[in-house]
């Protein structure tokens, strides 16, 4: 049985300055380093306000989808060309830590998405 869990996003805490001098390396280096979601530029990740991410039993994310503060999805993942947030890691959640969303429509609304992009091949 899946899972659906709500995640806050924390991303976009201050950060120190060598922090953020090291995620400027990082996006150098990703120049030349192919990205697992090439759809999703910063300006899109910055939007997400909050994910909903189907987990299975044992916790690990199958699928996300990334809402706005206004609830409005901006990201989902994985489809054919990218890999995700949560679904390119090996984050396994705890069904206690994060609280249960199994009343959402997820299954509806991430095949409404990845129809609409015709089958994944690009973002919303």
């Amino acid at each position: 049985m899946m899972t659906i869990l709500k995640v806050p996003e924390t991303t976009g805490k201050p950060e120190s300055l060598g922090v953020r001098l090291l995620h400027g390396l990082v996006k150098l280096l990703f120049i030349w380093v192919p990205k697992g979601s090439p759809d999703y530029d910063g300006r899109t990740w910055d939007t997400v306000a909050y994910w909903l991410v189907e987990v299975d039993d044992e916790g690990y994310p199958n699928r996300e989808i990334g809402f706005t503060t206004q609830h409005q999805p901006v990201l989902f993942a994985p489809t054919d060309r990218n890999m995700g947030m949560w679904t390119d890691t090996d984050r396994v959640f705890s069904l206690k830590e994060f609280e249960a969303q199994n009343e959402y429509p997820f299954a509806a609304t991430w095949d409404a998405l990845y129809a609409q992009t015709r089958q994944g091949t690009r973002s919303l």
